[in-house]
């Protein structure tokens, strides 16, 4: 199994680079840790002259700006919090400036909201932009935009960015760093015997539940804990993308890739999902949900049916025609995402009836 995790790493190309607060933000003095991102510089350095392609997603911005406002936590309000941000973004892309000038590597900042990866043409035009960093060697720096963000405009936490990151650059690896070695059987800031997994074949029910084992759940001045890194991993690895979890107070992006690091590789779908796939799958945000019995479940699993009016029993949320909406089973589970072709009003009127044109078109929908 060692042989197959190095030969992954190594031959992965396009790489997604997370990092945490806990990484990016200075233990004593609160304010942006200068030393890592130099580290990590000269890190990137090494994997552009073998080959590689990076993106990175970074937290931080946040947390450094707390120190400045003298917040011993992160504030409760949100507007304080986006001041937090947009002070200290302006520290965090200095000293990424300053270190990457250092190894001859522009980096250009990229600031997100959750509507650049609803609306399709807005998502398409990122791709581009991405592409053309790559062509330039530029080396994109992606973060929310958290100085204007509001809950309706939020791609949530930065893992949940890393992912979506990684999905629509279609990324062979999303590597993400935080203050754990990787994924653990149990807690091992409590249980000395806790054993590293070292790879992950499939994220099951079983492997989803080791979150609150870990140990990592956040901190004052971070959002995600284990949790929300392994519904990151979960939405890369069911669309084909492998990922990586590593502490990055110990090692480096090259000595993951090259060097066979410490940390937890978590093995992608053998089959890949195109472009559209995925961004019906995880990328974009839904603005609604159905409800549907046990025979239509049955029809879009089986049959690879599209989802039709009779078997809807019931429509929750406010929706327009072709907006993104979650399909569910009588349990409340999530079992597949598509693409409306009725706003939210008429579908309750047509739900239980027969003979009406498809609510979701096979085409415009993914089963997980």
């Amino acid at each position: 199994m060692s042989d197959l995790r190095k030969n992954l790493l190594a031959e992965a190309k396009r790489i997604v680079i997370k990092i945490g607060s806990k990484v990016l933000v200075d233990e004593s003095s609160k304010g942006v840790n200068s030393a890592f991102i130099k580290k990590l510089a000269q890190s990137v350095a090494i994997l552009q002259n073998a080959g590689k392609e990076i993106a990175i997603v970074s937290s931080g911005a946040v947390g450094t700006g707390m120190t400045k406002l003298g917040y011993p936590k992160k504030p409760e309000h949100i507007a304080d919090k986006q001041v937090c941000a947009a002070i200290g973004q302006i520290d965090l892309m200095h000293a990424y400036r300053n270190a990457f000038e250092k190894e001859k590597i522009i980096v250009g900042q990229i600031l997100l909201s959750a509507e650049d990866f609803r609306d399709r043409g807005r998502y398409k035009n990122l791709q581009n932009v991405m592409d053309s960093a790559l062509k330039h060697k530029v080396i994109p720096i992606i973060n929310e935009n958290d100085s204007v963000a509001v809950a309706e405009i939020k791609v949530g936490d930065n893992d949940k960015l890393s992912s979506d990151v990684a999905l629509f650059w279609n990324a062979d690896l999303l590597l993400l760093f935080t203050d754990e070695d990787g994924l653990f059987d149990s807690n091992p800031k409590k249980n000395p015997n806790a054993r590293l997994l070292n790879f992950v074949p499939e994220i099951t029910k079983e492997v989803m539940s080791l979150a609150g084992k870990s140990g990592d759940a956040g901190s004052a001045v971070s959002t995600g804990g284990m949790a929300s890194k392994l519904e990151a991993v979960k939405a890369v690895t069911f669309s084909g993308c492998n990922a990586f979890l590593a502490n990055g107070t110990k090692v480096l992006p090259h000595e993951v890739l090259l060097e066979n690091a410490t940390g937890t590789l978590f093995l992608g779908n053998a089959k890949k999902l195109g472009s559209r796939k995925k961004w019906l799958s995880f990328v974009s945000t839904p603005k609604g949900s159905i409800t549907i019995d046990d025979g239509g479940v049955n029809a879009i699993r089986k049959k690879n049916a599209s989802v039709l009016p009779v078997g809807i029993s019931s429509v929750s949320g406010h929706f327009n025609v072709k907006d993104l909406i979650d399909v569910q089973d009588l349990n409340g589970n999530k079992i597949a995402r598509g693409v409306s072709r009725f706003d939210s009003e008429n579908l309750r009127k047509v739900a239980r009836l027969k003979n009406q044109k498809e609510a979701i078109h096979k085409n415009d929908l993914v089963v997980f």
